[in-house]
């Protein structure tokens, strides 16, 4: 039942926009006269396969109509998809609202007992929807009709002459999504025939009563009031003109016509608010509306296109919801000179600003057109709209590419990474011995450890991964990867049974072996310490990927999410978890040329799915690029080795910022960073989120450098300036991949393309820049930043969260459709930043992939369920990405990390007073264990006192633990500490005790779970509690004292003491509420801290509106705090009365100040008074 699920999910986006109110009876269908059939048998057409045959069509007399009649449906499963394409003479069948191809059947249907509505046809995808057949029937759809189709051929053939027709199935990835080996498009009783020109008028009038079209107003006159808009300033600023020219303006309204399908108010009116080239443009209106519409906009005659074309420019200025309703889909329709329908998907409007939607007509569709073309209408699909939606359109233009894209490989001579051609090889275990041997007809790898014996038998004769199975000293053989293959799409006849081997040899310790099934692959066997290295190859382009099986006959096996280890969003790959040893299958990305890996796994079946495969996507030539793998297959009784390496430089800025919390700011912010300052916050990126260059993120906020018009450079330099002069760095937003078509470097050569050519699409109104162009746009950004305000560092935002899934797959290009390479470059992207900007941040949803790349991350734990219940498992992260680079707590905000948003919300609405929600103590403990960095920012900046306390908790441990390296990692089992191999077979890492060294004699405990207590070291740990130490040097702990939870850090630049309501000593400090004493210059500084108020938020002086700094608004009279004593004698080696005292206000001037010298020295905190120096 999943399966059938997914499928209908799957569909479920392409629900066509309206539905009527009722629902009209289906039409009375005659049967085709002189009638032909294109195959006398019924035709199962494979995934991603196409059957074609050259067949005549009927001759017609002037009163009758040419067409096609067939019933289709999908082999098992259940629901339906958009599956099926037709093809006449290489021209997809395509539907149009403007004029129905379909007649047999209304063009929308409603399944029984469900809440979906779709349209038959897609006009997106060039497909019509297909039903799955289940127990030979095909009645999901509840039409009666379900399987049955029925074309009007009109315009798109010519009686009495032949033609080829295709059956293509459009989804190569079904079978896999299904569940089934195989999943077919059937095709059965096909034929050709004509009906009388009145019977195919009459099918088509019941079509268009059933969609209820009604017309709404246009108005080609300008309200009274009306006044001209301003262009936007990147127009103004660059002087660019409009290129191509438009064919259809929008600015004269005249003998324009428009009507709506739906229940939907709309209307279409002249206006001048919105000015791009032109100076007035077409406002189309519409809602509020609680069901989808659509909306027709008609050319009082059809508009002539003169010569070719091959791809469509429509400039919009949108005001729409992108975030919360659905987006509104555009096509425009053409008719050519045989008067045939043509549809160009113009793609979907997700900007609030202007926009460009750029459409393409596909090679098979351009093969076939006959020029020149006519455009007869604009359709807007609309959703729910909760209030008025209005787009503005501005021009469409119709063009002939002529690409001249960027080809230069961008890659230096001798690239910074990676450092090895090991790739993700793991580490071999220490004293590895192996061995070789021939297994006719295969061969028999051993691998000798201290630990045991490893055995890895491959019998060629089984196929390329089912051949492979693996045994741990004398225990039972299991395979790492039943049921994996390679899939191609050679021609079908070549493809029926089993692969036949062709050849396998055995030399020079390696085994090769060669497969043949209507096309020919090789792959190659060695044994590298503990891993199978499988190198794969197949070249002409039929590989479609890898599929990588199972493990099956491990006993006791089970997957473990490996926190970081991520080829996208979610898990994947995982570990399987056996008896006795631990398997790891990886796709070795250094060493492949696939287009995406799937790391994705479906649940069911026999055994552990730990990954579905590579994949290879076709270029915008057609053809793919040759299948060239490398697939590592570890065995091994220690969890860590099967891990992945991870083959970078470090950075060279780890010492450097190991000091730092990363502070991300939505405004310039300057009194927020003063009053930070002035309270004892040191260490400070401050960082801008594009707050400089855009007021609202749709104006783009990629490859930008000039300060927004309302921003002067001045404004930005003495900004820069305040903040150095604080002591903290300077950053800056350069993020590069995602490019707004008016952005002043905007290149349409240098944009990447999606396989049927068109603009590859990125964030909500950006397309994506060619990976081999971002090296250089890297540099024209940042020579600009670094010339006019020098930053300390740049937040490259999105750049590693680019996974292994190419983006640009225009054929000529280098790394075209290639994952590794588009990920190369991206790199090379931000290490040419880093010249610019001096480090560089990113958000690090494949962190792994740029670790050392990127200079800092965000270490958002994006493992596909809420990251706050993960126990942790910290090895990956310690042992392979932190000796490279730093991350950032849990992520960029504590909403990534808690994804119960009440959980996030008692952090964001912490009023700073004691106690701290669990939730501040959670995220601490879990950013600890696992070795990361401070960061505030993106909505959460919490109080000052709870912002001190967040701070003093970890910058003097952080500072230790970011530039040393992990020595060892043990789990507690609720008896003893054991070995992480130990603690995830027995299951005891769910405990969530942790403890960690590090080689210069730090020992991190942390104790990560919501209920237990945990006495370790006479320390008892509450719930998310930790005890850190460096003897000596550092003594840190969140633990339970006379039962409540007291938090303390003593390192050597500060002590910071947390007691609650209740008087607490630690060492020697005594305090209720919270205090921190940090040294400066030959005394301490002691700063109260317990309850500092909230922030107000203002207007900042001399800036644009929508800026807001933030200050203390009221500070409470004993700050938060009791009465606070030190001891002078261990802080200073004095007697209190010996103590020099001098109190301070917030403008470091003195204050009067309540103080008394006893056995120790006491203090009585006053609003008037910020800090207290000591000597």
């Amino acid at each position: 039942m999943r399966a059938i699920q997914s499928i209908l999910v799957l569909a479920a986006w392409a629900l066509l926009a309206c539905r009527p109110a009722t629902a009209a009876p289906q039409p009375d269908v005659p049967p085709l006269q002189r009638a032909v059939p294109i195959h006398e048998d019924r035709l199962e057409v494979e995934a991603g396969q196409e059957w074609s045959a050259r067949v005549t069509v009927p001759a017609c007399s002037a009163e009758e109509r040419p067409l096609l009649q067939l019933k289709a449906c999908i082999l098992g499963g259940g629901g339906c998809n958009y599956v099926m394409q037709v093809l006449i003479d290489g021209v997809p069948l395509s539907e149009s609202v403007l004029r129905r191809r379909l007649l047999n059947k209304l063009p929308y249907f409603d399944p029984p007992k469900t809440d979906y509505h779709f349209a038959w046809y897609d006009s997106r995808l060039n497909r019509w929807m297909t039903v799955f057949a289940q127990n030979g029937e095909v009645t999901f759809g509840g039409t009666g009709r379900d399987a049955d189709f029925l074309f009007d051929l009109t315009g798109m053939v010519t009686p009495g002459e032949s033609i080829t027709i295709a059956f293509r199935h459009t989804m190569p990835e079904l079978p896999a999504a299904v569940n089934r080996d195989r999943a077919p498009l059937v095709i059965s009783d096909a034929k050709l025939g004509v009906l009388s020109t009145s019977e195919v008028a009459r099918l088509r009038r019941a079509m268009e009563a059933a969609e209820e079209i009604r017309p709404i107003p246009v108005n080609p006159a300008l309200p009274a009031d009306s006044r001209p808009g301003e262009r936007p300033y990147e127009v103004v600023w660059t002087g660019r003109q409009e290129n191509p020219r438009a064919q259809v303006a929008f600015g004269d309204l005249k003998g324009w016509s428009a009507s709506v399908i739906g229940e939907v108010d709309a209307s279409v009116q002249l206006s001048e608010k919105y000015r791009l080239w032109r100076d007035r443009g077409a406002q189309v209106t519409w809602g509020p509306n609680e069901k989808a519409a659509a909306i027709l906009l008609r050319p009082a005659e059809p508009i002539l296109i003169e010569g070719r074309f091959d791809a469509a420019n429509l400039w919009l200025y949108s005001e729409t919801e992108r975030m919360k309703e659905r987006h509104p889909n555009v096509v425009a329709h053409l008719v050519d000179a045989a008067g045939r329908d043509f549809a160009i998907d113009m793609g979907t409007v997700t900007s609030t600003y202007w926009q460009l939607l750029h459409g393409v007509l596909e090679s098979r569709a351009l093969a076939g057109a006959r020029f020149p073309m006519h455009f007869t209408g604009l359709e807007i699909n609309v959703g729910r709209a909760e209030k008025p939606r209005r787009l503005t359109l501005e021009s469409l233009a119709f063009y002939t590419r002529n690409r001249k894209p960027f080809t230069a490989n961008t890659r230096p001579a001798k690239p910074a990474f990676p450092i090895s051609d090991d790739g993700m090889l793991p580490t071999p275990p220490r004293g590895v011995k192996t061995q070789v041997e021939a297994a006719a007809p295969g061969a028999l790898f051993t691998c000798r450890t201290q630990a045991g014996v490893l055995q890895y038998r491959v019998d060629p004769t089984k196929g390329l991964f089912d051949g492979i199975s693996a045994r741990w000293n004398d225990g039972p053989w299991f395979q790492p990867m039943a049921g994996g293959e390679l899939k191609h799409e050679a021609p079908g006849s070549a493809r029926a049974g089993a692969p036949k081997l062709v050849s396998a040899k055995l030399a020079n310790r390696r085994l090769t072996a060669r497969w043949e099934q209507g096309t020919t692959w090789e792959a190659t066997y060695t044994l590298r310490g503990s891993t199978l290295v499988v190198d794969v190859a197949c070249a002409g382009g039929a590989a479609t990927g890898l599929g990588f099986g199972r493990v099956v006959g491990l006993p006791d096996a089970r997957p473990i999410a490996v926190p970081y280890l991520t080829y996208g969003m979610g898990p994947g790959p995982l570990v399987a978890c056996g008896r006795d040893v631990f398997v790891s299958v990886y796709s070795d990305w250094y060493h492949s040329l696939c287009s995406r890996i799937n790391g994705q796994v479906s649940q069911g079946g026999d055994g552990v799915m730990l990954m579905t495969g590579t994949e290879y996507f076709p270029l915008t030539n057609g053809r793919r690029n040759d299948l060239r793998e490398r697939v590592l297959v570890t065995v091994s009784p220690e969890f860590a080795e099967v891990l992945p390496n991870i083959p970078h430089p470090a950075t060279p800025h780890l010492e450097r910022l190991a000091p730092y919390m990363f502070a991300m700011a939505s405004y310039i912010q300057p009194n927020l960073w003063r009053t930070m300052k002035r309270h004892g916050i040191d260490h400070v990126i401050t960082c801008d989120f594009a707050r400089f260059y855009v007021q609202d993120f749709a104006e783009g906020f990629s490859a930008r450098w000039k300060p927004h018009p309302s921003l002067t450079m001045e404004q930005i330099q003495a900004y820069r300036k305040e903040i150095k002069e604080l002591g903290y760095l300077f950053g800056a937003y350069s993020d590069l991949r995602d490019w707004f078509p008016l952005n002043e470097f905007f290149d349409e050569n240098c944009v990447a393309l999606r396989p049927n050519g068109d603009l590859a699409e990125g964030w909500f109104g950006n397309y994506r820049a060619k990976a081999n162009y971002l090296p250089v746009l890297a540099r024209l950004v940042g020579e600009k930043a670094h010339k006019y305000y020098a930053p300390d560092s740049a937040y490259m935002d999105t750049h590693s969260c680019q996974r292994p899934d190419a983006s640009d797959f225009e054929a000529g290009v280098p790394g075209a459709g290639i994952a590794r390479d588009q990920i190369y470059f991206n790199g090379d992207s931000m290490l040419e930043t880093r010249k610019w900007y001096g480090t560089v941040m990113s958000e690090g949803a494949v962190r792994w992939m740029y670790a050392g790349i990127a200079d800092m991350d965000y270490a958002s734990l994006f493992m596909g369920e809420d990251a706050s219940k993960i126990p942790p498992l910290v090895d990956f992260d310690l042992l392979k990405i932190h000796p490279l680079n730093h991350g950032t707590m849990m992520g960029y905000a504590p909403s990534v990390f808690f994804r119960d948003a009440q959980q996030a919300n008692r952090l964001y609405g912490d009023k700073g007073e004691w106690p701290a929600p669990v939730e501040f103590h959670q995220y601490v403990s879990a950013s600890l264990a696992y070795g990361h960095m401070l960061i505030i920012g993106y909505s959460y900046l919490p109080p000052l006192s709870r912002m001190i306390q967040l701070y003093a908790l970890m910058q003097g441990v952080q500072k230790e633990y970011l530039t040393d390296r992990v020595t060892e990692i043990h789990y507690h089992n609720g008896r003893n500490f054991v070995s992480t191999s130990q603690a995830l077979r027995e299951d005891s890492r769910k405990l969530g005790r942790v403890r960690v060294r590090y080689s210069r004699g730090l020992t991190v405990h942390v104790n990560y779970n919501p209920e237990q207590e945990w006495e370790v070291e006479g320390y008892r740990l509450p719930p998310y509690g930790w005890l850190i130490t460096k003897p000596g040097e550092i003594l840190a702990f969140s633990a339970l004292i006379d039962g409540r939870r007291v938090d303390y850090t003593r390192c050597p630049e500060y002590i910071y003491l947390n007691a609650g309501d209740r008087p607490a000593r630690v060492e020697a400090v005594e305090a209720q509420g919270a205090v921190w004493l940090k040294r400066e210059a030959k005394g301490w500084r002691l700063v109260p801290c317990g309850n500092l108020g909230p922030w107000d938020h203002f207007p900042a002086e001399g800036l644009p509106e929508f800026h807001k700094d933030m200050r203390l608004k009221s500070i409470p009279a004993d700050r938060g705090c009791g009465a606070i004593a030190v001891d002078t004698r261990a802080l200073l080696s004095k007697a209190p009365a010996q103590v020099r005292i001098q109190a301070r206000n917030e403008a470091y001037q003195p204050a009067t100040a309540k103080v008394q010298a006893g056995e120790r020295l006491s203090f009585t905190p006053e609003a008037g008074v910020t800090d207290y120096l000591l000597e």
